[in-house]
């Protein structure tokens, strides 16, 4: 089956960039729905982050992972945080895990978005995320697993044809503080 591919680029202000990749069905727009999801959260990121919702991208066979076209018909958006210009800890905040029906090699397939960093607000004195917080990433996860239009893609094994997507059901974001490392040095 031909997916979206959907590559959120995100500004941190520091000299560097990440990205959130989201995938849906091909024949379906979700552009509308990361866009309110990034507006609906913003408030807990420092002003210097943005991030950069795609009107066009990748088609990929689901199957063998291979590109096999591009897709047009989005509605690309930029949103920036807005939680102020104060100190944040680069690379510490949240995450959502993505939930999904589906099962492959006897595994529950699941994806996660990372959401750092936040500003220092986002904390409780315990060192955790702070309620409300939680309940503003909580809520808007719930709103987009619920739109129907997210995918979680299985990638193949190597050379493989066992890719499989998955249609994100539910999101969970735990009171936890995660941390991004590089890969790159």
């Amino acid at each position: 089956m031909a997916i979206r591919k959907m590559p959120v680029v995100w500004g941190t202000g520091i000299g560097g960039s990440g990205v959130s990749v989201f995938y849906s069905p091909f024949g379906v727009d979700a552009t509308v729905e990361l866009a309110t999801f990034f507006n609906a959260i913003k408030t807990v990121f420092p002003n210097a982050v943005t991030w950069d919702i795609p009107g066009t991208g990748d088609v990929i066979d689901d199957t063998t992972g291979l590109i096999t076209g591009a897709w047009t018909a989005g509605t690309a958006a930029s949103v920036s945080g807005t939680g102020g210009t104060g100190a944040y800890v680069a690379g510490t905040g949240a995450f959502v895990r993505w939930q999904t029906g589906g099962i492959v090699n006897g595994r529950r397939v699941r994806g996660r978005t990372f959401l750092c960093p936040l500003i220092t607000t986002a904390f409780d004195s315990n060192g955790t995320l702070s309620n409300p917080n939680v309940t503003t990433f909580q809520t808007a996860a719930t709103t987009l697993a619920a739109s129907g239009k997210l995918l979680i893609w299985h990638r193949p094994s190597a050379g493989g044809s066992d890719g499989s997507n998955h249609v994100v059901v539910g999101a969970t974001v735990p009171d936890k503080v995660t941390s991004l490392r590089t890969r790159r040095s």
